[in-house]
């Protein structure tokens, strides 16, 4: 399932949207603790159950048969797709209203304060920037400290950016599969971890080709880091 398809919003392979870049510059790392980069949506909160409910009250209903949006919402009184230009237009209502209010998917803060003890996590999403701070302010709430950035396209040079300042493992963790190959194209040493909380997606969406590992739930993700810092780097440990 797209948010504000990687495709259309997608910026050149050697660029990343201004605003992107002055977030992560302003980032504190430390080049020797490992590096955790993930998403949000569908990864650390709920993003089509949520997003199927606000649908429904504009008359409109998600059909689940791919991981995308367009051309799977359709119209429930005549049954037509939704156009694509007014499908953008309901995400980004949809971050509006409900933005500080998706559920937080099982396990998730849990696991981001354990990576967070030995490592540093980073949270990279796609949310629309007028909503970074809410989202950000929702996440405290929810006992998840890590820094929010807000991005606009694919993901491989941010995390290129966040990477070339640390010496130590990096992995990155996202549900859709043109983030992932992105940055095995620009980060090609991270480990990418695939990983689609919501399980009816997760049925109709093979893993992605250039991921180490597909994930099926944050337990999994934990043990799947600790199996890569044993190989990649023995004195690391989560």
């Amino acid at each position: 399932m797209v948010k504000r398809s990687p495709i259309i919003a997608a910026k050149p392979p050697s660029a990343m949207p201004e605003e992107t870049a002055r977030q992560i510059a302003a980032l504190r790392l430390d080049p020797a603790r490992p590096l955790y980069v993930t998403d949000a949506d569908e990864v650390i909160v709920s993003f089509a159950r949520p997003l199927e409910e606000f649908l429904g009250k504009q008359g409109m209903r998600l059909e689940l048969r791919d991981y995308r949006l367009v051309g799977n919402v359709h119209y429930v009184s005549t049954g037509e797709a939704v156009e694509r230009e007014t499908l953008f237009r309901l995400i980004d209502d949809f971050f509006a209203a409900e933005v500080d209010r998706q559920p937080l998917v099982a396990g998730a803060a849990e696991a981001l304060a354990t990576l967070g003890q030995t490592g540093q996590v980073v949270i990279l999403t796609n949310v629309p920037g007028a909503y970074r701070q809410r989202r950000s302010d929702a996440f405290r709430q929810l006992g998840i400290h890590a820094p929010v950035i807000a991005n606009n396209g694919l993901k491989g040079v941010p995390v290129q950016a966040l990477a070339d300042r640390v010496k130590a493992p990096v992995v990155f963790i996202d549900d859709i599969e043109l983030h992932i190959r992105a940055v095995a194209d620009s980060v090609p040493h991270s480990y990418r971890i695939h990983y689609i909380a919501d399980t009816r997606l997760a049925a109709v969406t093979p893993q992605a080709p250039m991921s180490h590992h597909r994930a099926s739930d944050w337990s999994d993700i934990l043990d799947a880091i600790a199996r890569h810092l044993a190989a990649a780097s023995p004195s690391t440990k989560l």
